[in-house]
């Protein structure tokens, strides 16, 4: 019965081509929108290279201290004192990993050469939490970080553009901030859409000035933040009530300071947090019924107008539908028939419309996601956005389009369809002669 609907369908290309032409353009307009939007989304929260625990990882980055009975407050990083005697000692993680300060593009040169990096000073714990891709070498060990050695890791793309390759890079020596590390590892470059992981060179924060400092008054006031990797979200709700602990310790014990619920939040990239209220699932959170409220309209507007075209295709054909009624053709068959073919029409468009929205993406990367994120461009110092196929052929993306080729073939087809076929035999056969 499909091979029918398909002969069907194409015979009305055929004989309709202005129709149908628009009919597929329309519908590849708005699944390519839609195509758009949904990768912009899906590489905001995919466990994508290197982040590939991105659903376990949680970010803590700031605190909030004020005077008791005080209506001031002083909101920063973490300090190492906090480091110490509170991240590294939680029990419900399965790692955590301490980044001190921020460095942001820096210069780093050998003896030949000088290009500017995006660096982080961080603990071996981090390379654990992001599997990165080691080309050459290895991460900087718990030994060498706790002995303040100058090791460094760099990325194939920063081994180049210093060294000419990843081979001449190994076990030689880069400044950074005036300082002499030997590189021990090369690893693959991530997109810097990974923006929590992303870096050109990776240092362990042991040999940065002033790591272990902390401020005179505010104690737990610092430059550090974290990543916790978590082997669950029941891991992390008891995480959640372990650093709630924390601070319920240090707010009985000190009179004169206390630590505010402001800020104090626990974010992930997939799960939305509100301070120590809980964690929620993507799908409940705000962000997403927002997404898909404009989804549903760049679906609703040119459905409205597909199904005019339709309505009016219809009466074209109440004649064909009037005799296939009159030899016992029931109303529903016809529905179906009517419904095959629109989705076969909806089909094409869509197909075209997910290249057009590749070919959109892969053209226009820099713009695109510069617009929408801004840091890139302060992370990278260029506007080449690096994309994967790995994140360009999602099943998850190919799978949502083809379910908007479906929607969008029902809010178009099936009203006028049903509206046509509910016409008497009689007035279907006459329709010709009016």
């Amino acid at each position: 019965m499909l091979k029918i609907y398909f002969k069907q369908a194409i015979e009305l290309l055929k004989q309709h081509k202005l129709f149908s032409g628009i009919y597929i353009f329309g519908t590849a307009l708005a699944i390519a929108s839609t195509t758009i939007m949904v990768v912009v989304a899906y590489l905001d929260i995919a466990p994508l290279y290197p982040d590939v625990n991105r659903e376990n990882v949680y970010y803590v980055k700031h605190l909030c201290v004020k005077r008791t009975n005080e209506r001031g407050m002083s909101v920063s990083s973490y300090s190492y004192k906090a480091v110490e005697e509170w991240f590294y000692k939680l029990k419900n993680k399965k790692e955590v990993s301490a980044e001190y300060g921020f460095i942001g593009r820096t210069p780093v040169k050998t003896a030949k050469t000088k290009t500017e990096l995006y660096g982080r000073y961080t603990d071996p714990a981090f390379f654990r939490i992001y599997q990165f891709n080691f080309i050459k070498g290895r991460p900087f060990s718990q030994s060498e970080f706790d002995g303040k050695l100058k090791r460094a890791v760099i990325s194939d793309e920063a081994a180049k553009a210093l060294f000419g390759s990843v081979d001449g890079a190994m076990e030689k020596p880069i400044t950074v901030r005036n300082k002499e590390y030997i590189v021990c590892g090369v690893y693959e470059e991530p997109s810097m859409i990974m923006s929590e992981s992303f870096a050109g060179v990776i240092l362990p924060y042991t040999t940065a000035d002033g790591y272990n400092e902390c401020d005179a008054i505010y104690q737990y006031l610092g430059r550090y933040s974290f990543r916790i990797l978590v082997e669950s979200e029941t891991q992390a709700d008891a995480l959640r009530r372990e650093i709630a602990e924390l601070m319920r310790q240090y707010n009985s014990v000190n009179t004169e300071f206390e630590i505010g619920p402001e800020y104090t939040d626990l974010v992930s990239v997939v799960r939305e947090s509100n301070g120590f209220k809980g964690w929620s699932s993507f799908y409940s959170s705000t962000g997403y019924k927002i997404l898909f409220a404009v989804i549903f309209i760049l679906l609703l507007v040119p459905a409205l107008n597909l199904s005019g075209m339709i309505s009016g295709r219809m009466s074209m054909r109440s004649l064909e539908l009037g005799v296939r009624k009159s030899f016992g053709a029931t109303r529903g068959k016809l529905l179906r028939q009517v419904m095959w073919e629109n989705l076969f029409l909806t089909l094409m468009g869509g197909v075209v419309g997910f290249i057009l929205s590749w070919v959109f993406i892969y053209c226009c990367k820099d713009w695109l996601f510069m617009v929408i994120r801004p840091e890139l461009g302060e992370m990278s110092g260029t506007s080449n956005v690096k994309l994967t196929i790995e994140m360009i052929f999602s099943p998850i993306v190919f799978l949502f389009s083809f379910l908007a080729c479906v929607v969008l073939n029902v809010m178009s087809a099936y009203i006028p369809a049903r509206n046509a076929l509910k016409r008497p035999i009689v007035e279907s056969l006459n329709a010709k002669n009016n």
